[in-house]
């Protein structure tokens, strides 16, 4: 196998049957964020903590989104440290914004973040993610947190602050004039959540600013946190969302 110049093997079959699901998924993650156009060209992407090791799967340097293969991920520890040989190298601090996440998260088994035009430039005004549209709604209800910037989160020191702007509970948070970041027990939680919500940023920012902008009553935001707690009639795209993919372009699955 080979991209670019740079050749590297199969991984199928050689390794666990739990850790080739989570590289096939993460790299249907990886181009998924090409498809849907939320890919900039700069480093930030997603990992996945591999099921019963204290391992993690990450971007290797140098690929766009849409060469990314299962094969061709590289396999870390908590710190960041490869953990088997491999022919792509990674941009070790990228890794901080990800570990962050992982190491203070049980349920961060996925985590994305995402430099969008639409998250970015949401990120950018003082106002927060507004009450004008039902995703819009269902997500505030659901939580949403927010990171004031203080510089580029690439070193250990701004792990801290990060994780307490997080918090215990919340899947999505805000960087504020930075992008997004969301997680998940399932990569169809994480991406979904970065999904709607960069759609709502979208939407807040189409709409523009205005006294003319409808928000949601308290009592309609009250009915919504209600059908959060009954459960939401919603349905999981995944396995579609993977049955796009093997038809556009099924090398992911390398």
């Amino acid at each position: 196998m080979k991209i670019g110049e740079v050749e590297y093997p199969s991984l199928k079959g050689k390794v666990s049957e739990a850790e080739w699901k989570t590289r096939v998924e993460l790299a249907a993650i990886y181009r998924l964020i090409d498809h849907f156009g939320m890919f900039d060209l700069s480093m930030p992407g997603a990992s996945a903590k591999i099921p019963g090791e204290p391992h993690y799967l990450f971007n290797p340097a140098g690929l766009l989104f849409d060469e990314i293969t299962a094969s061709s991920l590289v396999k870390v520890d908590i710190e960041g440290n490869r953990v088997s040989e491999h022919p792509f190298d990674l941009v070790p601090r990228t890794w901080f914004p990800m570990r962050a996440v992982h190491e203070v998260r049980e349920d961060a088994n996925w985590v994305i973040h995402s430099h969008d035009k639409y998250g970015a430039a949401l990120s950018a005004r003082r106002e927060k993610l507004l009450p004008i549209s039902q995703l819009a709604g269902f997500l505030i209800a659901a939580g949403i947190s927010y990171h004031a910037y203080d510089g580029v989160e690439v070193y250990a020191e701004a792990m801290p602050p990060l994780r307490q702007s997080l918090g215990p509970i919340n899947t999505m948070l805000v960087l504020q004039n930075h992008g997004l970041v969301t997680l998940g027990r399932s990569p169809w939680q994480a991406f979904s959540s970065m999904y709607f919500l960069r759609y709502a940023c979208e939407t807040q920012i189409l709409a523009g600013k205005g006294d003319d902008l409808i928000h949601f009553s308290p009592h309609v935001m009250d009915l919504i946190r209600d059908e959060i707690r009954v459960g939401a009639a919603v349905g999981n795209p995944w396995p579609g969302l993977l049955r796009r993919l093997d038809r556009l372009d099924p090398s992911y699955r390398d």
